[in-house]
């Protein structure tokens, strides 16, 4: 699934890459091009106009007529700048005689080359100006003069408006190649992650029922062993030696016990029997039992709830659920450190936390507690949060579980407060 999502992204960034260059490229060759065509029209316009000038001569309201009748339709104004930036001519005559110090004008007296830029008129439009040198016959000498033509831009360029749109079509089309190439790509992913849970499942339940299967064959003949074992013990005296390896049978008869009864705990789908009960009185009881184990290490457990909740539920496995945390609590806590056990509900829930300061977990192991046969104890069947977990959603609940090595570890148990007599969450 990665390979295919890199060789994907891969594509994609090939394909955005060619994509804009081909888009740019074409605007610049474009706006090049419309450039070009300007500049070769004002050329031609002030080659024109030199040599009519020097032949009618500096007629004053020529520009205005030439301008009016409209033969060149791409011009916006004209003018002819003698010595010193004196207008000799314009097409607007009020401007005719005035002096202005424009840098161009004195650029082109000075050099005798044309030069081209751009120039914002009052109206806020941007038009194309060309200051072309320009040789008037005056007496029997030549004067110096420049010819400015100011062209309207927006006939020119229509092709780079055709580009500009081609580059945002181009833009927006991968933009929406890449949205639906990542839509492509998480349902994907969710799908080889769904197929693969769904694997998972399978194997779990196939294993769950192998596990059943083994735990009622063993079961009976190792209460045999056990209570043969028990019965011998019970024949020896306290100094024989053989008392301390039945003894040790035995123990080890019980851990496989637990091992017996967690795995059909784990395989079995047992119907909920749901009772009204107070969760106050619940966790009392379980804390109680807990007692032992938690002095021995001289654990503080603190209890904190505002109000007595009650409770319709299967009060057996919620037990169940509540013991195993807090022994895993207990067991993940150092010596003197502190529990807390808290309790509260809110729009129809009930919301139970119990939280430790002990060695915490890393993000590897948070992945892998729900996961039957995983443990990090010595001695650990692996199956006690798998079988809190399921145990808490047959209820109709969440289990949430947080946790930071060397921090502790928190858990949060979402309960409905009621369910249907089918074992079903029932709306309040």
């Amino acid at each position: 699934m990665k390979r295919i999502g890199f060789y994907i992204i891969f594509l994609l960034m090939v394909f955005t890459g060619a994509m804009i260059t081909s888009a740019l490229w074409t605007y610049n060759l474009s706006l090049h091009a419309a450039r070009g065509n300007l500049k070769t029209a004002a050329t031609n316009m002030a080659i024109n106009l030199d040599f009519t000038l020097n032949h009618l001569g500096l007629q004053k309201d020529y520009f205005q007529k030439l301008v009016a009748s409209g033969e060149w339709e791409a011009v916006a104004f004209l003018a002819l700048y003698g010595k010193g930036g004196i207008l000799l001519l314009h097409s607007n005559p009020h401007l005719i005689g005035k002096m202005e110090q424009d840098p161009f004008v004195k650029r082109v007296l000075r050099m005798g080359l044309p030069i081209e830029h751009t120039m914002t008129l009052k109206t806020g439009e941007d038009v194309y100006v060309l200051d072309f040198p320009a040789h008037l016959r005056k007496g029997q000498g030549i004067e110096m003069a420049v010819l400015r033509i100011a062209l309207h831009t927006y006939p020119s360029m229509g092709v780079v408006r055709k580009a500009r749109f081609h580059l945002t079509l181009s833009l927006g089309g991968v933009g929406v190649l890449w949205v639906l190439s990542f839509l492509l790509l998480f349902y994907m992913s969710r799908s080889y992650r769904m197929e693969n849970e769904l694997m998972e499942q399978k194997r779990l339940a196939l294993l769950g029922e192998m596990a059943a299967v083994l735990a009622h064959e063993i079961r009976n003949p190792l209460g045999s062993i056990k209570g043969f074992a028990q019965f011998l013990m019970e024949k020896r005296k306290e100094q024989d030696p053989e008392k301390g390896y039945l003894q040790t049978m035995v123990e080890e008869c019980k851990r496989l016990e637990k091992l017996v009864n967690d795995l059909l705990s784990y395989a079995r789908q047992e119907a909920l029997s749901p009772t009204s009960f107070s969760l106050t009185e619940l966790i009392r009881e379980c804390l109680h039992q807990t007692e032992d184990a938690s002095k021995g290490e001289k654990i503080t457990i603190q209890w904190e709830s505002p109000e007595e909740i009650l409770l319709y539920a299967d009060r057996d496995k919620l037990k169940q659920v509540l013991l195993n945390l807090l022994q895993n609590s207990i067991e993940a806590e150092e010596k003197g450190g502190t529990i807390t056990v808290k309790a509260y509900k809110e729009n129809g829930k009930v919301f139970l936390w119990i939280k430790d300061t002990g060695k915490g977990m890393d993000q590897e192991t948070l992945k892998k507690i729900f996961q039957p046969f995983f443990t990090s104890k010595s001695k650990g069947t692996g199956l006690g949060m798998a079988i809190v977990k399921k145990l808490v959603e047959q209820m109709g609940g969440e289990l949430h579980v947080n946790s930071q090595l060397g921090k502790g570890t928190s858990i949060q148990i979402i309960l409905p407060i009621q369910l249907n007599r089918k074992g079903e969450t029932e709306p309040l």
